[in-house]
């Protein structure tokens, strides 16, 4: 069960990010809000490298494979904001996790990757369980944030399957601290060239994106280390379960409610992780 602990500090870290950077759109716009999260992700990373006397340093064969990982875990960043942005965050962050059974699928074929029968139904129930807390009464209309949320699986997908590489090569320190590194640079960088106004806003609207930068910068680094102690596979099925903390979350900080199939897909999830913990 020890092993599992990373994966779980992860998944509850990630799963409060999307209710604290909804609050953080509201009060600065999606733009700001993910560049300043990420800052504040970057600053705690650094500050941990110098603490710990770490030199980021890439090899020179992974050069091109880095420079893929940053451009879709950046872009996979900006078009959840995007998403974030257009819909609303009890619904997207659910709807987010359908990249987990296309990571399963990735992480077994190209990294050669097994679960257990037990892992594999825990890993549907975990993402039937995402998919429930998705739905609007009972049908999904078509909406605009729908694009960007199918970018950014897209986008997921193959950075959290071949995460494992630079997890392997660098250790979960350093590769959080160069691919996290990276993306904040692309992401700041799309924002400028685009000419968006990223001036600094008040101290006070700071405080959800510094918060959810914390989140980040924990669940990536907690991730990392999940990914070298049990895989991608296993990793990225337990981290379908965000939903779970992400609605309670919005809940409190969004005010958005909690119906009763809500309440049933959380039971769901709960089931579908223990199946995982037992198999």
């Amino acid at each position: 069960m020890l092993e599992f602990i990373p994966s779980l500090v992860s998944v509850s870290s990630y799963g409060t990010v999307s209710a604290l950077s909804k609050r953080a759109i509201f009060e600065m716009g999606r733009h700001k809000a993910i560049v300043y999260a990420y800052l504040a992700m970057i600053l705690l990373l650094v500050l941990g490298a110098a603490a710990m006397g770490i030199v980021p340093a890439i090899p020179e064969n992974m050069h091109l494979m880095y420079l893929v990982q940053v451009a879709t875990g950046g872009l996979g960043a900006i078009a959840a904001y995007k998403a974030l942005h257009y819909g609303k965050s009890s619904i997207v962050s659910p709807m987010s996790k359908t990249y987990v059974l296309l990571v399963l699928a990735t992480s077994i074929i190209f990294l050669g990757e097994q679960l257990a029968p037990g892992q594999i139904a825990g890993s549907v129930l975990v993402l039937l369980a995402a998919l429930i807390l998705s739905m609007k009464g009972k049908e999904i209309k078509p909406e605009k944030w729908m694009l960007y949320l199918f970018l950014s699986i897209l986008c997921r997908t193959y950075y959290y399957t071949f995460i494992k590489n630079f997890v392997t090569a660098l250790g979960p320190f350093q590769t959080t601290l160069v691919l996290e590194l990276g993306i904040v640079l692309f992401i700041a960088a799309f924002h400028a060239l685009r000419k968006r106004d990223l001036a600094p806003p008040g101290k006070r609207k700071l405080a959800f994106p510094a918060m959810a930068g914390a989140m980040i910068f924990t669940g990536s680094l907690f991730y990392s280390i999940s990914v070298g102690t049990i895989g991608a596979a296993l990793t990225a099925a337990i981290s379908a379960g965000s939903p779970i903390i992400n609605s309670i979350a919005s809940f409190f900080l969004l005010k958005e409610k909690l119906d009763r199939d809500k309440y049933a897909a959380i039971m769901i999830l709960a089931a579908g992780l223990v199946l995982i913990f037992l198999a």
